[in-house]
């Protein structure tokens, strides 16, 4: 509710109108939700555990866009708009690890938006709140150092280094798993003189 800047009562609205058509499902890490090439037809609800999004670029290497956690809809939006018309998703959706949450089909969950204005606006923030993630991916990507977008994807997503691969928050960040973990390395290390500063300074 707070990433979205949504109140409670209408958190707990919408969440009573989509269970009506909500369906329980479970995949192992490294399952699919969503492939590219394949129309996207459903929203992913995420009960527990973490989805990774992204898509191939022409070379054929993976690009990661976005993570999903506990209380978010895995879902690309863009995607579900041209899986209406049968279009093929440019995005995939994976499991980072294993996950257990619900399905909804997305025209249903059309309709039901359509028909009830709590829904409405509850969905136009999170619209809101995808645009200012992916202007602030963007940011992050084009104007600031491996170091710095390092940084700014632990503040984005708080304990979630610990929960996934090394090789997939490399892929976020554009860099290798290689140079990943020279980066964590460099990071200890300074935390670490950071910390002796400080006890030296406390004993003088």
């Amino acid at each position: 509710m707070k990433r979205i800047d949504v109140s409670e009562e209408a958190y707990t609205n919408v969440t009573n109108i989509l269970a009506t058509i909500a369906k329980p499902f479970h995949v192992r890490k490294g399952e699919y939700l969503q492939r590219a090439g394949v129309p996207a037809t459903q929203v992913h609800w995420l009960a527990s555990g973490v989805a990774r999004s992204g898509f191939f670029n022409r070379d054929g290497v993976e690009m990661t866009l976005r993570f999903y956690r506990e209380g978010e809809s895995a879902t690309t939006l863009t995607d579900l708009i041209s899986g209406e018309n049968g279009q093929p998703a440019v995005q995939f959706l994976i499991a980072e690890t294993p996950i257990h949450g619900f399905t909804l089909d997305w025209k249903m969950a059309c309709e039901l938006r359509a028909q009830n204005e709590v829904m409405q606006n509850y969905h136009l923030h999170i619209a809101m709140h995808g645009l200012q993630t992916l202007a602030q991916r963007a940011y992050n990507s084009g104007e600031t150092s491996a170091q710095e977008r390092l940084t700014a994807f632990r503040e984005e997503y708080p304990g979630l280094e610990a929960r996934i691969s090394q090789r997939a928050i490399a892929s976020y960040l554009g860099i290798t798993p290689q140079y990943m973990s020279r980066l964590r390395r460099e990071a200890e290390a300074s935390a670490a003189e950071a910390a002796e500063a400080v006890d030296t300074a406390r004993q003088a």
